[in-house]
């Protein structure tokens, strides 16, 4: 599609355009009349007398942009401090007006500041939507090109290497946003060891696991399958989920009585093997 390639379509003013001839032939001319639809220099157009794909190209290209523009940031609104005091007396102060869109800004009560959110594009020269669609973009399998040509439909002009850029800067930022987050687990979960090799050696991995969600808390790697101390992986599931469960479920090996005794000893603990347990799943 023309819309879809390289300096195909070239605007001149708000009515006037000039578009490639797809066989070499240099560029057409494309206008919009003032009542009655477009003009087209093409062969098409002048001859057939049909609407060509240089009307449509045009058509395309600005249609994408009429749908960027009407695009803003949302304002955010789930601020429930002050930045500066940590107050909770703050209240909305209107939206601040910049080339990226309307940002919510907020007002403290109670140290007469006020502020808007760092939404983690400042600095940056191209606005929110044209980085957020090149990382999905480049997320859902396009190559770097490609998202460069794309966003060209929307009038972002950047190099595959800007691109790149991004890209590096924000799965930086979004690394180390998952070590913040506290997983929502329930209060049952599941401890048990899987055999592998690791460069042609026995290994143990040894994993907790919350028993409702199969949301994986912790492991462990070690080189013996029921002499090796797994408190390290107690502590570190503790840590994870930032509570300890209410029912452990295992089966029965002495070193998980061991761990359980020291990190979960005020709780209860089922074996899967005894004939009166009450938890089935597995990991």
């Amino acid at each position: 599609m023309i819309a879809e390639k390289p300096n195909q379509i070239m605007r001149l003013e708000e009515r006037f355009y000039k578009v490639a001839s797809q066989n070499g032939h240099g560029m057409y001319d494309v206008t919009k009349r003032q009542v009655g639809g477009w003009l087209c220099t093409c062969p098409d157009f002048e001859f057939r007398n049909v609407q060509c794909k240089h009307i449509w190209a045009v058509q395309f290209s600005l249609a994408v942009r009429k749908v960027v523009e009407a695009r803003v940031i949302e304002p955010i609104t789930d601020i429930h401090a002050c930045l500066f005091c940590k107050s909770e007396s703050i209240i909305k102060w209107g939206l601040r007006h910049n080339k990226y869109g309307d940002i919510q800004r907020f007002s403290c009560k109670s140290c007469s500041k006020s502020f808007t959110v760092n939404l983690g594009f400042e600095r940056m020269k191209h606005n929110p939507q044209a980085i957020t669609t090149a990382m999905q973009l480049y997320f859902s399998g396009e190559s770097l090109r490609n998202v460069a040509r794309s966003l060209r439909l929307i009038g972002a002009e950047v190099s595959h290497q800007t691109i790149y850029r991004w890209i590096a800067k924000y799965t930086t930022l979004m690394e180390k946003y998952p070590d913040k987050i506290t997983p929502q687990v329930s209060d049952t979960w599941a401890t048990d060891e899987l055999f592998l090799k690791i460069k042609g050696n026995m290994k143990y991995l040894y994993a907790m696991m919350d028993e409702q969600t199969r949301f994986w808390i912790a492991q462990e790697v070690a080189d013996t399958k029921y002499t090796a101390d797994v408190r390290p992986l107690f502590q570190l599931a503790k840590a994870v989920a930032g509570k300890s469960p209410k029912t452990l479920v295992s089966d029965g090996a002495a070193n998980f009585h061991e761990a359980y005794m020291k990190e979960f000893r005020t709780l209860k603990i089922e074996n899967r093997t005894h004939t009166t347990h009450t938890i089935s799943g597995r990991l």
